[in-house]
């Protein structure tokens, strides 16, 4: 039944990354595109099995750098790492705090860019840093933990959703049926 799940988290994926590219007001007021990838990364990992982040990595990598000037899949390995970093970890992780969520969604808003600079440089290429880079990043860490505080109660409703539900029995289990022997 996670396949289903693993859908629904590619149609977020793909909605969120259609939303960043259109929405222009965003980039206007921060300065920088908002990457979503991070933050559904993080709520995945806390909820997904390893195949569904592989695939959200992958293809969540290759739509947005279909969007962008970046080499192709060049955030993929960042954000599988970040995934499997938060899945293996999920246990300490308390999910049930809001600061808990948004702290793990920042810390993966900033390392992922962070990860993704160091590749690039690591190819060979030459990528425009400078002062207003603290600036992106910031903006960048604050927006994933925002994100993630959005993303965490939609990927729960769509866990509960798509999970097998058992059936109902032909009778009320709420009655309690007391047997003695008179």
């Amino acid at each position: 039944m996670k396949t289903f799940y693993t859908l629904g988290l590619l149609v977020i994926a793909l909605f969120a990354l259609y939303l960043t590219a259109t929405l222009e007001w965003p980039q206007r007021i921060t300065g920088t595109r908002i990457d979503p990838l991070p933050a559904l990364m993080v709520c995945a990992a806390l909820r997904a099995p390893l195949r569904a982040l592989t695939v959200l990595a992958v293809l969540g990598s290759l739509w947005q750098t279909s969007l962008s000037a970046d080499p192709p899949g060049i955030s993929m390995v960042p954000l599988f790492a970040v995934g499997v970093a938060v899945s293996l970890n999920r246990r300490a992780i308390h999910t049930r705090l809001w600061s808990a969520r948004f702290a793990v969604g920042a810390a993966a808003g900033a390392l992922v860019p962070l990860a993704t600079v160091g590749t690039l440089m690591a190819l060979g290429r030459e990528p425009l840093l400078g002062w207003f880079s603290f600036w992106q990043l910031a903006v960048m860490s604050l927006a994933s933990g925002l994100l993630a505080l959005l993303f965490f109660p939609l990927l729960q409703w769509l866990d509960k959703t798509v999970e097998n539900q058992p059936l109902a029995a032909p009778y009320d289990t709420t009655t309690l049926i007391k047997r003695t022997p008179h």
